[in-house]
Order: structure tokens, then sequence, then C-alpha cells
């Protein structure tokens, strides 16, 4: 997967998809555009230290996809699809039982206000 860290701001980098990235998550297709931007993995900040940057290889993939799950909602897709998402692709991408654990309560228990942008 291909990303371009291109901005460093107060919040963190900025990462954007030079390229469509196509993903298939339990038989589902999903397709996000070339240009799309991220944050990274958007774990809260007292969970930082025990589970991983926000720009790491093993979560960065399950962060550009959560990302666009969660500001998109596309039809058919839920929050908990995108945050159980997010948890499998972090444990593909090699992120520990525990930490893919800690990262997963962590969207699940304070991500709600983000669900479609709502934050």
């Amino acid at each position: 997967m291909l990303i371009n860290i291109h901005r460093q701001t107060a919040d963190g980098d900025i990462l954007t998809l030079p390229e469509d990235l196509v993903v298939v998550w339990r038989d589902r297709t999903l397709l996000i555009p070339a240009g799309f931007q991220s944050d990274g993995a958007s774990v809260p900040q007292f969970l930082w230290s025990s589970v991983s940057p926000a720009i790491d290889p093993r979560t960065i993939r399950a962060a550009v996809v959560h990302d666009f799950l969660y500001r998109t909602a596309p039809d058919g897709w839920s929050r908990k699809d995108a945050d159980e998402l997010f948890y499998d692709f972090c444990r593909e991408d090699g992120l520990s039982w525990w930490k893919s654990q800690k990262a997963y309560w962590g969207i699940r228990l304070f991500g709600a206000a983000n669900w479609k942008g709502l934050s």
C-alpha cells in the first residue's frame, strides 16, 4: 500500500493515498479513492504509549480504511463494522493481540462522536 506522508500539523502527520486502495474484508469490497487523507491511528492519547504511534506499518492500513469508513459511512457499513475491520487489519499487519485489543476498545468506547464526521 502506497501512502505519502506529506504534512505535519499540530495534530500529527497527514497521509494521502496516491492511488486508489481496494480492500476486501469478510467478503466485502471497499474502494478508497486516490487523494483520500488520513491522520493515521487516532487512538485516545492515554493509550498511545501502549498501542502504537499514529504512523506505524502495523496500524496504517487499518487506520486509513477506518478513517474512510468513519467519515463517509457508506451504505451497508456500520460503526461496529469499521471498528472490527480496524482490529482485524491491525492483527493481519502484525500488531499483537493485546495491543490490537486495546486499540479496538479505545475506538469502541471513545470513537462514537467521530462516526460520520460528527466531531
